[in-house]
Order: structure tokens, then sequence, then C-alpha cells
């Protein structure tokens, strides 16, 4: 019965409160501040889309969260050293996968910063009632609430903006129309992005590489001809087209909101992947119920998306290209309830479902050795299913104690269907062997390959508010997630094969274990609260935190090549511990403008307790300075970003260190009426730096070849000038 209801649902259902008429309140305890997530409002969002044209780029504004680049669109953002699919990551309630083998198409990618009203992140301990299937924290990602107008009435607004960034010639424009009567509400969001490759501040390579025709295909971007730069990062550039129409309708007492969501990508490089991405095309349906009863409040949610994904190589890669596919379906439904269990506590209930559908084929290539006559079948018939069922309970004990605990079940159920090579059989030259694919298969297909995991997550969160000046909040939680298809059922040790599968931008081949068992985080963490009574003039937060990671995926050797490796995904021990400190300060409010200092630092250590080696792509000790101005029209900010120098690595991945390094960044905001104009720069003085969690640098060369490129790191970009307008009506 569930899974017919799945198969017919082709809707997405999420929860948006109304925005001009809110709907009646009940009498329900609020949320402990131990449970209140750590806000990026709007205004920050606004302040730094004029320079970062993905949305994870101005997540790292909040404390504890940084990024692992990948693509110019596609960033992975990281909380407290745990990253990807370790975090669950929601767009309007939607708790999507990646559906490729490099993870090039991940949640935030779908959406833009000009379509994003708010996130929420909730560090390292997520609540049974936000989500699961995850070990270090959510980011929960929200598009404006729909608008009505007032009885009677009709309203209409809009606007409109565009953005040039002057490092790689990036342009960026958006729109959005409101129409809207006290009951139907209409919105129309649409967004384009391009970019040619950045430059670094400096040559970090002593190679360029021309553009080669490639027959018979359309995936070279660059002019043939065309020889990069050796201050080029190649495979940066992009391409991406958003649409967003949401209906909304308000009953009395209800909510129901209908959106349908596309997203085409022509392209988009990746400077620490082999692949490029050569076609995108996402189709998101989403409707939405909330309704209030006598009782309290329901919402029933669910939604639908299908993934069209192609790689292949573009300009400075290679000549020889390698075709790959990745076809994807998911559909999914919440239910949850919140009610009154007694006049100090409030109880929250809710259920899950979520199936997930993935094919990931390599069609052969006859002009290109060893990639024929058949088609290599990466996962064929993949699936990974998830029913969930949790209970939190959120009570006040008094007027300084507020506690909630949470327990959530997930049955998880993983399969893949039989798989094949490009090869029937072994591949041999000169007598040695030199693919495994036939053998391999066989061993694979042989297997049992359906899995079940049972995981309970648990947490306990309290809040105490000590005087007007201080309050702390604590957090222990058990959390689990289990292995997602590509860590499970990828099979072929072939290292041109395990190259394409990589979603950690090593430069290595990886390799999967059917065998995995889930990851479970046990975690403990705190939040030391000093603030000013009144006007918050000042604040400081001080939150310390550890994470013991038991079954953690990290990975054993299969064989170096030199530079490079083929791994193989293992379950291992790991510890990860750190701090996170937020503080502000109001310098002054006079006739030049109120003046606000803030600081932002963060550490997070990470080791393999079972090999001693490093956890990889850890940030070093960083922190940001802020000096901000606001008087009248003007916004103004000056940001200094320093990083230390990173030394812990992992040497099983030969991660490279990099020296420590110090930006400058300029941000102006004019506001006049309905018209903004932002402009400023990025690393002001051009500074030439490596990234920490950059990856290696595969953007050109032969990059099917496990010791085809040198071992580098991505450089950071060089000086980047803005400017971007936006104008409401």
């Amino acid at each position: 019965m569930k899974k017919k209801l799945l198969t017919s649902l082709m809707v997405t259902v999420f929860w948006q409160p109304v925005s001009a008429q809110k709907l009646p309140a009940i009498d329900v305890v609020a949320q402990p501040d131990s449970q209140a997530p750590q806000k990026v409002s709007k205004q920050t969002i606004v302040n730094q889309s004029g320079a970062k044209g993905d949305l994870v780029g101005i997540l790292t504004q909040a404390p504890g969260v940084t990024m692992n680049p990948a693509g110019g669109l596609s960033g992975f953002p990281v909380i407290r050293g745990l990253a990807d699919h370790r975090l669950d990551v929601q767009v309007d309630g939607m708790p999507l996968m990646s559906s490729c083998p490099n993870h090039m198409n991940t949640p935030l990618s779908y959406i833009s910063p000009s379509q994003a009203e708010a996130v929420d992140i909730y560090p390292g301990i997520t609540p049974v009632s936000v989500g699961g299937d995850s070990i270090g924290g959510s980011i929960v990602v929200k598009t404006k609430d729909p608008l009505f107008a007032a009885q009677d009435q009709q309203v209409t607004e809009g606007e409109l903006g565009a953005v040039y960034r002057s490092n790689g010639q990036a342009k960026e424009g958006h729109l959005s129309v409101t129409t809207a009567s006290d009951q139907l509400s209409l919105t129309y969001k649409g967004n384009y992005a391009q970019s040619e490759n950045h430059q670094a501040a400096d040559d970090f390579k002593t190679f360029t590489t021309t553009t080669k025709a490639e027959s018979g295909t359309e995936f070279t971007s660059g002019t043939e001809g065309t020889t990069t730069k050796k201050n080029e990062v190649a495979g940066s550039a992009y391409e991406s087209i958003n649409h967003n129409l949401n209906i909304a309708y308000k009953g009395d007492d209800s909510l129901l909101s209908l959106t349908l969501i596309n997203q085409t990508t022509p392209y988009q490089q990746y400077p620490n992947q082999r692949m490029d991405m050569t076609q995108n095309d996402s189709n998101k349906v989403n409707l939405a119920l909330n309704k209030m009863m006598q009782w309290g409040e329901l919402t029933l949610q669910g939604y639908t998306e299908q993934v069209t994904h192609k790689m292949a190589f573009m300009d400075y890669k290679t000549s020889t290209q390698m075709p790959m596919a990745t076809d994807s379906k998911t559909q999914g439904l919440k239910l949850s309830t919140i009610m009154s269990a007694t006049a100090s506590s409030d109880l929250n209930m809710g259920a899950e479902i979520q199936q997930y559908r993935l094919d990931d084929y390599w069609d052969p290539n006859p002009s290109a050795a060893g990639m024929s006559p058949g088609t290599f079948q990466n996962i064929n018939g993949g699936e990974r299913d998830r029913y969930s069922l949790f209970a939190e309970w959120t009570n006040q004990l008094d007027r300084q104690w507020k506690t909630t605990v949470g327990t959530r079940y997930e049955m998880v159920k993983t399969h893949a269907g039989d798989v094949n090579g490009y090869h029937d059989t072994d591949s041999f030259m000169m007598g040695t062997k030199v693919t495994n694919e036939a053998s391999e298969a066989a061993a694979f297909n042989g297997a049992d390959r359906a899995k079940t995991d049972h995981n309970l997550n648990i947490n306990v969160l309290s809040s105490y508010e000590a005087n007007e000046q201080f309050d702390m909040d604590f957090g222990l939680a058990r959390q689990v997630r289990s292995p997602d298809l590509y860590e499970r059922y990828t099979w072929s040790t072939w290292s041109m094969a395990a190259l394409m599968n990589n979603f950690a931008g090593d430069g290595n081949g990886y390799l999967g274990d059917m065998d995995l068992k889930p990851e479970t985080a046990y975690t403990l963490s705190a939040n030391f609260d000093w603030h000013s009574p009144k006007q918050p003039a000042w604040g400081l937060q001080v939150m310390p935190y550890v994470s013991q990671v038991e079954n953690y995926i990290d990975a054993t050797l299969v064989k170096n090549y030199g530079d490079f490796s083929v791994l193989k995904y293992a379950n291992q021990s790991a510890r990860l511990y750190g701090l996170d400190l937020a503080a502000h300060y109001q310098l002054a409010e006079n006739k030049a403008g109120n003046w606000v200092m803030k600081l932002d630092v963060n550490y997070t250590k990470g080791d393999n307790l079972d090999s001693k080696d490093g956890l990889y792509n850890m940030m070093p000790l960083n922190g940001k300075l802020t000096l901000s101005q606001h008087l009248n029209v003007w916004n103004n900010a000056i940001e200094v970003v320093m990083v230390d120098d990173k030394n812990d690595v992992s040497t099983l991945r030969n991660e490279l260190k990099t020296a420590g390094y110090t930006l400058v960044n300029l941000r102006s905001r004019y506001q006049w009426q309905s018209v903004r104009l932002d402009f400023g720069a990025e690393n002001l003085f051009d500074v030439s730096y490596q990234l920490p969690t950059g990856g290696a640098y595969t953007g050109e060369g032969n990059t099917m070849s496990v010791t085809g490129v040198p071992l580098l790191s991505i450089p950071g970009k060089g000086r980047n000038l803005y400017v971007g307008v936006n104008v409401q009506f």
C-alpha cells in the first residue's frame, strides 16, 4: 500500500506559514533554546549574494560552517568537520540526495541565493523532528512564504536583479513576480547564472593545456585551440537556469501550496574532479498542506524529484571522451503533528517515507581504448528506501530550565541489480591482466546485495537561563546514517573506473563495500552565551563539542599508483572535536553611523582512531573579523579572513599541506527606496593562496589515467570585483 501510494504521488508537500495573514495560533510551548537553530537571515543572504554566486559560500557566515569547494555552484557545506551525505540538507522540506558518482548535483546546487529567504542551521545535533539519516547536523533552506492580500484586495509585487563578477566574467540575473488575492497567491521565480574559468592570483602550475575538438560531441565549451593560462583554474566554468512556480491557497484554518521546480544546467566544470557535468536536468513538484486543529497542528509533506545527469570531458581535460549518465527518481512522504501534552509541555510526533531509485551507466565509446563494446553498469537498479518514526517531547521545567527528549527509528533498505563492465572477459595487455571487469562483476552479481539497517537516533537537549546576561545550552545525541548507494555498490577496482567514483575531490579512485555498517555518532555539545540584557550591543558565544563515531566510513588502500591510489570504503572509528566562538560588539552609534565589530573563530580536529591517520578535508583553525557600518541608505563592511597552516592531513589520500593566509574583502550596499546597488571586492589585495579543503587539482590533462596528472592543490580565487543592482516593484 505504501509503495503504491508513493508510486502515484507526484507531489511535494511542504508547509509554509502565511506571511500577510497568519493562521490561528495554538497554545504550544516554544522550542527550547538548545533546539533553536542558528539562523542565516535574508539580510545576510542579500549582503553576501553580490560577492558569492552559490548559497553554500554564504552559509559560511554562520559559526562552525565552512565549505569544501567543488563546482562553482555546487560546493559542499561542512559543519564541524562533517560534510555531504553526513549532513541532513533540506530545500523546502525535501531531504534530497546527489545522483552522481562525484556528487556534483548536491541539494544546495538546486537553489540560488536570490531564491532563498532564510536558512536554519542545526550544528552537530539534529532534533529528531527535523530529520534523520545524518550524523553532523542539519541545514534547512526556506524560500519566501506565500503572500496574501487583505480581504477583497489584490496585490502584485516583484523583484528584478543582476550581478557581474570580474573574476571569470560571471553574470547572474534573477526575476520574481507575485500576484495575490486574500485567498490565492501566485509566484514565479527565475534565475540565470554563467561564468568562465576563474583565475588565481599567481601562476600555480608549470604547464598549459590546449583545447582540442571533440569529434561527435557537443561538450567542448572552450574555443578550439584556446590555451589555458598558468594562473587559470581550468574546470571552474558553469551555466545554470532555475525556474520556480508556486500557487498557494489559504483557507480559514489551512494552507495549501503547490510548487513546480525546474533546473537546467548545460554544464558545470570541476577543478577537483576528473569529469565535468555536461547536463543536469531536475524536475520537482511540490504540494503542501498545513491545517490547524482543535488539538494542535497537522502537517503533511511529500515530494518527488527526477534527475537526468550526464558527465564527460570538457575543454581542457582530455581529447578522449568517456560518456557517463545517471538517472534517478526520489519520492517521499512526511506526516507530523504538534499538540499540547500538558500546560507546560508539547509533543511532536511523525512519520516519514522516502524511496530512491538510481541507474548509473557508462555508454560505450569504440574510439577509446577499453571502453567498448558493452555498457559499463556502475550501479544498476539501485534502491535506497527509508521508513521513519519519531517522537519528541518538549517540557518547560520551570522559568529557567527547558528540556527536549526525542527518539527516531529508521529502517533503511538498500539493494542493487546485476552489473557488467565494458567487456565480458577480463582484459589483458602483453600477457598482463589490466582489468578484472568480468570476474569482479561475477563476484558482485553472486553476492547477497539486499541490506537492511535498523537505526535508532536519540537526543536530549537542555537550556538554562541563569539571568539576563547568561544562558547555556547542552546537547547529547546518538545519531545514525546508513551508507549511500555509491559507498555500498560501486564494484570495479580498475583504476579508470574507480577514478570516476569520487566525491571526496582528492583525485583518488574509490571502490564500494556492500557490507558497510551504518555510521553511529555519539555527540556532546554546549553553548555558553554571554550577552547584554537589552538591545544586543555585545555578545559572546563559546561552543565546544566532541563526537565519537563508530563505523565511520573512511577508506583502506587497494593499490597505490604514486601520487594517487585506488581506495576501498571501510568502517573504522573516528573522533572529531573542536570549538566555535562567535562574538559581536557595538563600537559606537553616532553621526557617522552604527558601528559593529564581529568575530567568528572555528577549530576542528578529526582523527581516525584505527589507522591513527588524520581525517580528510579538516579545515584548519580559521576566523573572520568584520567591521560593519550602517548610515542612512549605506551599509558598508570590511572583512578579514584568517586561515592557519594546514598540517593535519590524511596521509592515506596523499592530502597536501597548505600554508596559512589572510584575505581582505570589502562590501558596500546603497539602498534608495526600491533600488539597491551592491558593489565590493573579494580578495582585495590579490593574495595567492591554496584552498585547505579544495582537494587535488584535476581540472586539465590526461585525467582518465591515474598517473596522468600531477598532484597539486587547488588555488583560491584572485581578486574579484563585483557590482549588482536590484529593483523591487
